[in-house]
């Protein structure tokens, strides 16, 4: 009974500690296999490209009719706020009395699509950025385009030309195919920069 108890709460303090990265993981998931069965494309998941700004950690790349979409997903609960421009959006929650900030996440996108340019120039003009959140999140007002809920992909999905061909899609997957190759590597890569980030 003991060794069960101190097992239980093992797993508690271990779920407490790493909830961030397992919340993430299950919505990356959910978002990569929705996106998956609506494009009917090729779905790849935590993506490490190498560029002139370092390593990028990319979290979905959908190869689909559509084009390319890059996508940064992000979890948060609440209304989200910001402007296209603005450095820092707002996160509120608990009707106003917390609130915090967080990065533009289509600056962040930008830069993983920026490292996939420069190892793949031919996805020039292919190339889709989107942000998406999870169900628990409201958009605010003047949100930009390309920011959508998990719930609101297939609209937007369906919104978009068809730009690529069979042919292609499997051209473009083989690509990112390349990118798993060094993946160990550019992990180990991308934890640096991020260590040396928060750095003082």
């Amino acid at each position: 009974m003991t060794i069960f108890i101190i097992f239980m709460l093992t797993i508690i303090i271990l779920m407490k500690v790493f909830q961030n990265d397992i919340v993430g993981f299950i919505g990356e998931r959910f978002t990569a296999n929705n996106i998956k069965t609506i494009s009917n494309g090729i779905v790849f998941t935590d993506i490490y490209a190498n560029g002139s700004h370092g390593v990028q950690q990319i979290d979905i790349i959908a190869i689909t009719k559509k084009g390319i979409i890059v996508v940064e997903k992000k979890t948060y609960i609440g209304l989200i706020l910001g402007k296209s421009y603005e450095k820092q959006w707002k996160v509120i929650l608990a009707k106003g009395k917390q609130r915090y900030s967080i990065k533009n996440p289509h600056h962040q996108n930008y830069g993983h699509i920026q490292a996939l340019l420069e190892n793949y120039p031919q996805m020039t003009g292919k190339i889709v950025d989107l942000v998406i959140f999870g169900n628990n999140a409201k958009l605010g007002d003047g949100i930009p385009d390309g920011t959508i809920c998990d719930v609101g992909f297939k609209r937007f999905y369906n919104s978009l030309p068809d730009i690529l061909s069979s042919s292609q899609m499997n051209d473009y997957a083989q690509l990112i195919e390349e990118l798993r190759l060094n993946r160990a590597s550019n992990k180990r890569l991308h934890k640096q920069k991020i260590r040396n980030l928060k750095r003082p």
